[in-house]
């Protein structure tokens, strides 16, 4: 189960990581003033924040989320020299990089199927990078301890 970080550096990145779960809620078929509720933050602060993520279809309609979006965020991408803190632009690139670390995870664990599905990443590139589908060069950054991490989502403050 991958942990995001839980420890936002300041009230206005704890705010925006509201708002991101708000419009990750409502893609999964919540309605956009119970996804909010739920976040303690307003549809109307959530649509001013987001714009461009939210359509109606006329006045007193139902708000909708865009399938997917463009809004960046830094996350731990698996490199040959180990993990590296990149911003991921787009929802489908964030989806696509989850994917991969399930897999991944499965591979290390040695569940069958695991390097098949491992194959089907080949060629895949997140952030500029690609994700590495060679088992030799995942077993290698296995025994160097760098497939080992706690979260997906990374924050640049802090970093040397």
């Amino acid at each position: 189960m991958r942990r995001r970080n839980a420890n936002p550096r300041n009230k206005r990145e704890a705010e925006a990581r509201s708002r991101r779960r708000v419009l990750r809620r409502t893609r999964r078929g919540e309605a956009l003033y119970k996804a909010a509720s739920a976040e303690h933050t307003k549809p109307s602060t959530v649509r001013k924040h987001l714009p461009g993520q939210f359509s109606q279809d006329g006045p007193g309609k139902r708000w909708k989320p865009t399938k997917s979006d463009r809004l960046s965020a830094p996350m731990n991408v698996l490199t040959p020299l180990g993990r590296m803190a990149v911003p991921i632009t787009g929802s489908r690139k964030r989806k696509l990089l989850e994917r991969y670390e399930f897999t991944l995870r499965k591979w290390r664990h040695g569940e069958p199927g695991a390097e098949a599905e491992l194959a089907a990443f080949e060629g895949q590139t997140v952030g500029g990078h690609a994700l590495i589908t060679d088992v030799k060069l995942l077993a290698t950054l296995e025994d160097a301890g760098v497939l080992d991490f706690e979260e997906l989502y990374a924050s640049f403050a802090g970093e040397a």
